[in-house]
């Protein structure tokens, strides 16, 4: 009886040694279940990926990589998958026996030999504003495309995002038919908190998207990207984008469209949508039922064409109205397989 008390006590004290030496570098996160045809996304291919034998051998792994920020351990087939970034894994399947890691700053006394993307000092104690703010300081990854960290506001919350670091872009709404559509219907505080996953479709936040916009006022270019099944990319660019505070509605203010082969579905004449607040199907500042009919959140206009544009809407709605479309030059197209809405600098 004593030496099974012993063994115990043993297999305890390994347990506790290993779940010590994981946490003292990373921080287990979560792991979501996505559709098989989301893993081909660019975003999110693997640096590596191994055959070990236990969950501190892939930390130990993740660790000898450079580039390596994260690791998702599969325990019932033992694979050993590397990441660049990010805060969550996903895998498409059962994630029943798999586990997430992100690394922590890996620090001594005095300084860090590695912090989370787009981190920065000595000891790790800053963080990039956005994306651009990432690659002008350049502590941005070499590769365009990334998830990345930001604190758009010194006292609010680290947010994650998607980032093209070459272009310096910061992606503040993502659709895209590979992942599982998101529910963008949803309440006031869903749409000023953001929702959705950064490895599928998501929207930042309006809070998070005007703390963005604070830091460089008057400065800021929204580019509405949408590609049509195997179609090359189309967009549209507005030279001045900006959106009030929470207490104003978030009301928007764009202008000076640029150029773009989508044409200008959202400030063209009569049907601009400039100085409009936005609205939600439970805060709703039209008298045209917009937010209902149009499956989202959105800046509607009050009257009752509502908007020639709607990008928060469903892949396959009842009505052309509830289904995301464009009509200033793609007219009735409704097939769109990515749509972004993209903040830069100018």
């Amino acid at each position: 009886m004593e030496i099974i008390s012993s063994i115990l006590v043993i297999l305890i004290l390994q347990l506790y040694t290993v779940s010590s030496s994981i946490t003292s570098v990373y921080l287990q996160t979560r792991v979501f279940q996505e559709i098989q045809t989301c893993e081909n996304d660019y975003y999110h291919h693997p640096i590596s990926e191994h055959q070990v034998v236990s969950q501190i051998d892939c930390s130990r792994l993740c660790t000898s990589v450079e580039e390596c920020r994260q690791f998702m351990f599969d325990k019932q087939t033992k694979l050993c998958s590397l990441f660049e970034a990010g805060e969550n894994c996903f895998s498409a399947g059962d994630i029943q026996h798999k586990v997430c890691y992100r690394q922590k700053s890996v620090c001594n006394a005095t300084k860090c030999s590695r912090c989370p993307v787009c981190y920065y000092g000595e000891q790790c104690e800053n963080i990039i504003v956005d994306c651009q703010d990432g690659h002008d300081r350049s502590v941005a990854p070499i590769n365009s495309g990334r998830r990345s960290f930001i604190q758009p506001s010194a006292n609010g919350p680290v947010i994650e995002v998607l980032c093209d670091f070459k272009w310096r872009k910061t992606m503040i709404m993502r659709r895209i038919t590979l992942c599982k559509e998101v529910n963008f219907n949803r309440t006031w505080n869903e749409y000023v908190m953001g929702f959705g996953t950064i490895h599928g479709e998501y929207w930042l936040g309006l809070e998070n998207v005007f703390n963005i916009l604070q830091n460089f006022p008057t400065t800021n270019k929204l580019n509405i990207l949408l590609k049509v099944g195997y179609k090359p990319i189309s967009q549209s660019h507005y030279r001045d984008f900006d959106i009030s505070n929470d207490s104003d509605n978030y009301t928007v203010s764009i202008s000076g469209f640029d150029n773009g082969t989508t044409g200008d579905s959202l400030t063209n004449g009569i049907y601009s949508i400039n100085g409009r607040p936005f609205s939600t199907y439970d805060r709703d500042h039209t008298s045209h039922n917009c937010p209902g009919r149009f499956s989202g959140g959105w800046w509607y206009l009050d009257n009752p064409i509502c908007s020639r544009a709607n990008i928060f809407g469903r892949r396959s709605g009842d009505t052309l109205e509830s289904t995301c479309h464009w009509k200033d030059n793609l007219g009735l197209e409704t097939n769109f397989t990515k749509i972004n809405m993209v903040l830069r600098r100018w």
